[in-house]
């Protein structure tokens, strides 16, 4: 069984973590991922307009290298899981990898944000259940 487990550095991340730990046998072949957005990337609102971050383009090591720390983080864990730091937008990112990579399950968790909280900042575990190309397991 491959696994693909998304990590960042939020409560939700760590709750899928450990809930994985539980559950995943041991001879799973476990890649944890975490995605970084590019610093000087513009975005789409949800609402419409373009939002320009405040981070000019030299953050992207310190924002790399952040997202580096929280996969070795969970890899402490994980003993013999590969990790991988990627960039884009989380939820697309994450599908696309599970493709690539002919994953059997992908654990990602949630924030249980509601209606206005998804609408505003969007939900990557979402965006993974609707388009994901196997099974997906939502940690709360």
């Amino acid at each position: 069984m491959k696994l693909l487990i998304a990590v960042d550095d939020d409560e939700a991340s760590h709750d899928a973590v450990a809930f994985a730990r539980d559950v995943v046998p041991d001879d799973a072949e476990i890649l944890l991922l975490n995605v970084t957005r590019f610093a000087w990337a513009p975005y789409v609102g949800p609402m419409g307009g373009v939002l320009i971050p405040h981070e000019p383009p030299d953050y992207q090591a310190e924002i790399d290298e952040q997202g580096a720390s929280v996969a070795d983080r969970a890899a402490e864990i994980f003993a013999a899981a590969e990790t991988q730091v990627d960039h884009g937008e989380p939820g697309p990112v994450i599908c696309a990898l599970a493709e690539e990579q002919d994953v059997d399950l992908i654990v990602v968790g949630t924030h249980d944000r509601g209606r206005w909280g998804r609408m505003w900042y969007g939900s990557v575990s979402r965006h993974v259940v609707d388009h994901a190309p196997c099974s997906v397991l939502v940690v709360r």
